[in-house]
This record gives C-alpha cells, sequence and structure tokens, in this order.
C-alpha cells in the first residue's frame, strides 16, 4: 500500500538492503537462484548499484530523466520478485520544493528471478536486460513525461503539497 511507504527512502522498501534485512531471504535467493549466499549477497550489491547510478542519472536532470532499474524485492509475506523500478525528480512549483516519486512493478513474469542475477554479473548483461525491456519502459516513460504526462505530473504535484503540508503543519 502506498501508505506504508510514503515519505520513505528507496532503501528502506526495495532492492538489496529490503532482502538483507528480513532473516532468511538471502538464503532464499541464493536458493532461487542456484547460486551461494555471497554469491547471491554480491549480485544484489550489484543491483543496488545500478540502481542508484540510475538515480544519481535522474538526480542530474531533474524532470526530464526517468531513473530506472531493476531489482529483488520483497512482498510484505515474503515471496521475493522482480521490481521494475522508475523514479522520477520532481519539483513543486508553488513552494519550490524538490521530491521523488517511484513507481514500482512486478515483472516476474517478464523476467524471472534467476533471469535477473543472471543479468547482474556484469555491465553489459545488465545493460542487455534494460535494452530488452525498452518497449515496455518507453511506454511507461513516455507516460510520465510525454503526451499527457502533465497530468500525471499535477496529480504527484497535488500528493506531494499533500504529504508535504501534514509534515509542516
Amino acid at each position: 500500500l502506498a501508505a506504508d511507504i510514503v515519505g520513505k527512502k528507496c532503501r528502506e522498501v526495495i532492492g538489496g538492503p529490503v532482502i538483507k534485512a528480513k532473516s532468511g531471504a538471502l538464503a532464499q535467493l541464493a536458493s532461487k537462484a542456484g547460486v551461494s549466499l555471497q554469491e547471491a549477497d554480491a549480485r544484489l550489491g550489484f543491483l543496488t548499484a545500478k540502481a542508484a547510478e540510475a538515480c544519481r542519472v535522474m538526480m542530474a536532470n531533474p524532470g526530464t530523466r526517468v531513473g530506472v532499474s531493476i531489482l529483488v524485492n520483497r512482498k510484505k509475506n515474503g515471496v521475493l520478485f522482480v521490481n521494475e523500478c522508475l523514479v522520477l525528480s520532481l519539483k513543486l512549483p508553488a513552494v519550490n520544493w524538490s521530491y521523488c516519486v517511484g513507481f514500482q512493478r512486478d515483472i516476474s513474469k517478464e523476467v524471472p528471478l534467476h533471469a535477473l542475477l543472471s543479468a547482474a554479473t556484469s555491465d553489459c548483461a545488465y545493460s542487455s536486460l534494460i535494452s530488452r525491456r525498452g518497449a515496455a519502459l518507453d511506454a511507461r516513460r513516455s507516460t510520465l513525461l510525454g503526451v499527457g504526462g502533465e497530468n500525471v505530473v499535477r496529480c504527484l504535484h497535488e500528493k506531494a503539497l499533500n504529504v508535504f503540508s501534514q509534515d509542516i503543519w
């Protein structure tokens, strides 16, 4: 639920830190991928670094670039899944406040967990995976930044203002 994650940092709700924080989750990941705990940890670290890199690019170009990453995530019930995450940095025009919003989607049916972890071995393999997701990602990006995207952004501004105002008052 959105209420569970509003105001939290990305590392608190997705990716490697979340998997490592839950007892047995890393072992579950290693088992599903058929790799050792150390290898699962290394690949999780690789994916986390790629997500951070995507965020840095997005933050350097606020409002014009969408940060894209594909990560391992964990549902509340403990099930691991492949998470496609898009992050957008925006400024609230009325008060010039910056904020980020992330959009997550379970793509486990399109990219199985073992395929993601196989791609988490090199920049080339990971980039190839992102490229294969090109059409789906382009459609999602255009919804956020393209024609009609202003409606999405307006809605995000309204929600952000609501969250910010609760923090201030």
